[in-house]
């Protein structure tokens, strides 16, 4: 018997996506092969199935705003300048709890 099994390599062990239908003890020998373009074709067709059962839906882009000017990003850079890190503020939001 012969078959493809897709997995993950987590923390030093192969993790199969699907379950194997194989009696307990049974001896197999494993190809690894890397996931690559082929694999781009078939996230394709699962996508187009979601889209289809109404799983998901298409995105839907929005034009781009206009280009932020020089200026702006000056006053923006000035502004989150005075207010400090970020981290420190989550660190100071999550002493308050």
């Amino acid at each position: 018997m012969s078959d493809t099994i897709s997995a993950i390599y987590e923390r030093g062990v192969l993790r199969l996506l699907t379950p194997l239908l194989l009696p307990e003890q049974t001896r197999v020998q494993i190809q690894i092969v890397t996931s690559d373009a082929a694999d781009d074709g078939e996230r394709q067709r699962v996508r187009q199935v979601l889209l289809d059962a109404g799983v998901i839906h298409p995105r839907t882009w929005s034009e781009p705003g206009p280009p932020v000017s020089e200026a702006q990003l000056d006053a923006a850079a000035r502004a989150l300048a005075v207010a400090g890190p970020l981290s420190e503020e989550i660190i100071a939001e999550r002493d308050e709890r």
